[in-house]
């Protein structure tokens, strides 16, 4: 009954709203309810064919998972993302926020690396939007991970670049996305994290400005989330200044909101552990012992939250195989008849081209390169599959035109001129990417790029319009 009320209720709205309706849901304290209203939204989006909108909502999904340590899961549904075919020439927000979802799972496999090299790839791409929002996002991942591994200067220079632009973004100097209550609260977390940061770093005059900003904007902000981080970041400030009573009175409002609000028990395990050191650092046997056994507690009612989740998706999952099973029973007439259809035309088809072609044969003109020419052509094709640094210059001699030509339309560079070589060769995009050593996504992301550089127009092929370039 919910499903089929929110399908009536979300299918007046555009994609533009049902998007809006999907960043509005929080996903901190997001759990099995949640999911099952963005289930019912990603319905809504697949009936009116809003591709985009799909995409978003499983990676909402995925973030979900991830908060309550489902990592398989998460990774189900950003595998999910992919199959919807999103590139950055439909949706550069989708692919934004998938290479950050993919980087926050990696990172909590300890793949560092792999983790790095998801933001890596859209760093200079998202840095060319001059979008306030998207460079604080990723500046803040960038600053998670590198301290995680401990390179604390390298974070603090993220932590400030996030700070920065999470500034412009609450001025609203950028319109290109809405200020709502989510995107709003996390924007004035990088005070806190910044405070923290500087914590690490034992600077603590640094840290108390960035501390009591927080503190001041949590009361401006009425948000769960926001005032979980900064009591968070608060109760350790006051620790290293050797204000228990302060440290302890805002984990205990932490305690409170993990207990009564979070979904997932990681919240309610940091903040015990947070408790359990202050007491011991003050000698309070007691309430070591009581956070002590509460983690123990913590430990063993994360494996059911688990299960719920999991229990949930594998419903989901069996209720999506059994409508494939029903649609392919649905089509099987249909394709049947179609079947025979198509092969009589096929036959019709062959029978008079080839008819056609044995009348006209002897007044086709048909091209063909110069043996020299074409001798090149072959050279050219197998640097290029090489990945030769001599591939340029041969090309040059093949085509002498094509860098004077695609000059004439914007100042490109050398390394833009040879990627434009390998499309006006006609290598698919999955060849481009084995050739050269890149991922699929930074070739199409590439295309992209040289869409807007070259003014090629959204409804035309790029193999075309590069084909009619010398002509």
């Amino acid at each position: 009954m919910f499903v089929l009320i929110s399908s009536f209720f979300y299918s007046q709205h555009t994609e533009e709203e049902l998007k809006n309706v999907l960043f509005d849901i929080e996903f901190s304290t997001a759990g099995p309810k949640e999911i099952a209203k963005i289930d019912s939204l990603i319905k809504v989006c697949q009936k009116e064919n809003y591709n985009d909108c799909i995409a978003l909502g499983y990676l909402k999904i995925a973030n979900i998972c991830y908060r309550n340590s489902d990592i398989k899961r998460a990774f189900y549904y950003t595998d999910k993302v992919e199959k919807e075919n999103i590139t950055s020439d439909t949706d550069f927000e989708v692919i934004f926020y998938l290479h950050l979802q993919r980087s926050l799972l990696y990172k909590s496999l300890g793949e560092r690396v792999t983790s790095l090299k998801q933001l890596d790839e859209i760093y200079n791409d998202v840095m060319e939007t001059n979008n306030a929002y998207f460079i604080y996002l990723i500046n803040w991942q960038y600053a998670g991970i590198y301290n995680d591994i401990n390179k604390k200067e390298q974070a603090l220079k993220h932590f400030k670049a996030a700070y920065k632009y999470s500034r412009i973004y609450r001025e609203n100097k950028d319109k290109r996305n809405r200020i709502d209550k989510n995107r709003l609260s996390n924007s004035y977390k990088t005070s806190a994290y910044l405070g923290g940061i500087y914590l690490e770093l034992n600077k603590t005059d640094s840290a108390k400005i960035y501390i009591e900003e927080a503190i001041q904007n949590e009361k401006k902000i009425d948000e769960i989330g926001m005032r979980y981080i900064t009591c968070f970041y608060a109760s350790r400030y006051f620790k290293s200044i050797n204000k228990i009573p302060e440290a302890q009175h805002y984990l205990w409002i932490c305690k409170n909101i993990a207990k009564n609000y979070y979904k997932s028990e990681n919240y309610q395990n940091l903040i015990a552990r947070e408790l359990k050191n202050l007491y011991e650092s003050i000698g309070q046997k007691d309430s070591t012992a009581y956070y002590s056994n509460w983690l123990l507690d913590i430990e063993s009612s994360n494996s059911g939250q688990k299960q719920t989740l999991n229990d949930h998706v594998d419903r989901q999952n069996e209720l999506e195989n059994t409508n494939r099973k029903k649609e392919t029973k649905g089509l099987f007439f249909i394709l049947s008849v179609s079947i025979g259809v198509c092969l009589l035309f096929i036959f019709l088809f062959l029978y008079y081209y080839g008819k056609h072609k044995s009348k006209s044969l002897d007044k086709i003109d048909i091209p063909h390169h110069l043996p020299v020419q074409e001798s090149i052509f072959k050279e050219v094709i197998q640097l290029a599959k090489d990945n030769n640094p001599e591939f340029m210059p041969r090309f040059h001699e093949y085509c002498p035109r094509f860098s004077e030509e695609l000059l004439k339309v914007s100042p490109l560079k050398i390394s833009e001129i040879r990627f434009c070589a390998y499309i006006y060769l006609n290598f698919s995009t999955k060849e481009i990417a084995d050739y050269t050593f890149i991922s699929v996504r930074t070739v199409q992301t590439k295309k992209y790029n040289l869409r807007k550089k070259l003014n090629i127009p959204g409804d035309m092929d790029i193999y075309i319009w590069f084909s009619k370039l010398l002509k």
